[in-house]
């Protein structure tokens, strides 16, 4: 049987999760102390699931999100800096969502439903909050500035939840990529991907210029070397890198990374179907990092989606392969988009514009 999994297909018009029709994004970060907090949230409640691997996550509400589980809906989703510090950024989202009058009702009671993830940038620059009594948490103060900011246009690179990022070689950070195709039953549905790339792996071969799935850029999206064809001639570029790249002193503490992201689509999903969906878009971290999901890391992907209450399976399982991969693509596409797009701040490592130039 032959299977034609796509008729029309290529990245969306920006490139970022809000190709998916309804999604928005806020960021914000403070780059004097190191740290961000980004949003993804839809004027509607989105349908919801999370995948996590990493051996060492940092969540609230994922249990909420289990199949098992009654809700299966978020009204926001919260990706932030600051280790389980950052938290606190889920509470102040979650406030604010009720301010707006947005949140699941029970009886009287709007109860706005927030999970989000963490990243540990603790090491990057200082933090007076974890240390100091009295101090008012800066991720409180970050989430409310990326609530407010919430549009469909966003920053990548050393931006929101990327802001303290790093990865085992490089200075990590916020990544998006979306891709479109029509599918089996005549319609195009939209998949993105945003994630926060602060890994444990290296996203590089060897040292660099070329991205581990550098075979999945488009429009030079992520420096434009492409595949690397002569392995020996990679060795020789990596000479070009100081000696002191990689994780230091101030980075041996190596517990301290992770990949947290969500992946959006609208097509009509069923929760089964977006658990799914989760589960392949993980694949997109092991494409583009290595090593990924280790014992140290937290790797948590939320999937959603913005098509409402859907009950039943529409799409077939030839299409959720489709969609899946595609998500798979755009986790990688958005992780070395990350990297490629972040610059220094304050005690990081290097940016990948430190050593290479795009072609």
């Amino acid at each position: 049987m032959e299977i034609s999994l796509s008729i029309v297909c290529g990245p969306g018009k920006k490139n970022l999760i809000t190709d998916v029709n309804g999604i928005q994004v806020g960021s914000a970060e403070d780059n004097k102390i190191g740290t961000g907090v980004t949003i993804v949230t839809s004027d509607k409640p989105l349908s919801a699931a999370v995948d996590v691997r990493g051996g060492g996550p940092g969540t609230r509400e994922t249990d909420m999100l289990s199949l098992e589980n009654s809700i299966g809906r978020a009204d926001a989703i919260v990706l932030s800096g600051g280790s389980a510090f950052g938290l606190d950024a889920c509470s102040e989202v979650q406030d604010l969502l009720r301010q707006d009058n947005k949140g699941y009702k029970v009886g009287k009671a709007i109860v706005p439903l927030v999970p989000g993830a963490v990243i540990f940038d603790l090491n990057i620059n200082d933090k007076p909050y974890v240390n100091t009594i009295g101090e008012y948490s800066p991720w409180r103060i970050l989430a409310n500035k990326a609530y407010k900011a919430a549009n469909t246009d966003f920053l990548l690179g050393s931006f929101g939840a990327g802001c303290g990022a790093t990865t085992a070689t490089l200075k990590g950070g916020q990544g998006s990529s979306s891709w479109s195709q029509t599918f089996s039953n005549g319609k195009k549905y939209t998949v993105g991907a945003i994630v926060i790339n602060n890994a444990v792996g290296n996203p590089l071969l060897n040292e660099g210029p070329h991205f581990l799935s550098a075979h999945l850029e488009f429009d030079n999206e992520f420096g434009g070397y492409g595949v690397c064809n002569d392995l020996y001639d990679n060795i020789l570029r990596a000479k070009r890198l100081p000696q002191s790249i990689g994780k230091t002193e101030i980075f041996d503490n190596i517990s301290s990374n992770t990949v947290i992201g969500v992946v959006a689509t609208d097509a009509p999903l069923t929760r089964s179907n977006l658990k799914r969906l989760a589960i392949m878009a993980h694949d997109g971290i092991a494409r583009s990092l290595s090593p990924a999901h280790t014992p140290m890391d937290g790797d948590t992907i939320f999937s959603i989606t913005t098509s409402q209450d859907i009950k039943e399976q529409v799409l077939d399982n030839v299409d959720i392969l489709a969609l899946g991969s595609r998500a798979s693509d755009c986790v990688a596409r958005a992780c070395n988009r990350a990297i490629y797009e972040a610059e220094a701040i304050g005690n990081s490592m290097p940016g990948w514009k430190n050593f290479f130039q795009s072609k």
